[in-house]
């Protein structure tokens, strides 16, 4: 599908997407809690040593420092290379002076509430090519780091256990790198399935952060490799919650050098359709080299 804002068609953008009612757990409830190997996500406490979130000075140098380690500790990976960050602090499609809306975040990034997605498909893999250096790699995104240090209660983020994904449930989309403007990207979207198992840990505090697997290449499984989420609408929150103004950091962790890499990323690559659902071939933009 193409990226949803760039279809003038108001028709043909409802139609791309659905709203279901979906059943999520409460996964400080589930036994045995979520890990990463289980899993692809997990659950930490966490307690920073920023002052400043908004500060990019802060960010990019200790907190990014912060989450490589945590990256560290949770994999045993060789070594770990931070890429980039994104803030949330909004409603998409609102009017930019209603108090719900979107507001512009210190690091150009888009700051909505994002629908159901996974970010990284194999066509990212070249994006990384010169960073994992002909490794095999994890990307891990670690999210809900609230930044004015307060309890999440408007639109939490969900995840959906990959081993309940149907790969057939997968579909592929063009979309536009959110740091990196005008640059396209290929991710993934979700068709519903009523065996999909999500879940959400409830008023997350400033102390807790989520950290889940957006990419592996050692899975051949293409469900396996991600996690889906998404922020979501909880009917039991306060009708005068404060918005959720958080940041994510997305980190690689790199482990052993890979014997065939390009034949492993063209196989990968091979599994998204070339052919749109209408026959015309697929002009997707980034290829392996």
């Amino acid at each position: 599908m193409p990226p949803h804002e760039s279809v003038s068609d108001p028709s043909e953008r409802r139609s791309m997407y659905e709203r279901r009612r979906i059943r999520v757990f409460d996964a400080r409830h589930a036994q045995p809690q979520p890990t990463l190997l289980r899993n692809g996500f997990t659950l930490i406490k966490f307690r920073s040593a920023v002052h400043n979130l908004l500060d990019q000075d802060e960010v990019t140098n200790l907190f990014y420092s912060e989450c490589a380690r945590i990256v560290q500790s949770l994999t045993s990976c060789d070594s770990v290379t931070v890429t980039q960050h994104q803030y949330r602090n909004g409603y998409a499609g609102l009017p930019v002076d209603h108090p719900k809306s979107a507001r512009p975040t210190p690091n150009g990034s888009e700051g909505v509430y994002g629908g159901i997605h996974s970010d990284v498909t194999p066509y990212s893999e070249p994006n990384w090519k010169n960073l994992v250096d002909g490794c095999h790699f994890q990307v891990f995104n670690l999210w809900c780091r609230s930044v004015k240090r307060q309890t999440i209660e408007v639109m939490p983020l969900s995840l959906c256990d990959p081993a309940s994904v149907d790969p057939k449930d997968m579909i592929c989309a063009d979309s536009w790198n959110q740091t990196m403007h005008r640059n396209r990207l290929v991710s993934y979207r979700l068709a519903f399935n009523e065996n999909q198992q999500w879940f959400h840990f409830p008023r997350m505090r400033s102390n807790e952060m989520l950290v889940f697997k957006q990419y592996d290449s050692r899975c051949t499984q293409p469900n396996l490799r991600c996690v889906y989420h998404g922020a979501i609408e909880d009917p039991h929150t306060r009708p005068n919650a404060p918005l959720r103004e958080t940041i994510e950091v997305r980190v690689l962790a790199l482990y052993e050098k890979e014997r065939d890499k390009k034949q492993r990323v063209c196989r990968f690559q091979n599994e998204i359709p070339k052919h749109l659902p209408d026959g015309q071939e697929s002009k997707w933009l980034v290829q392996y080299s």
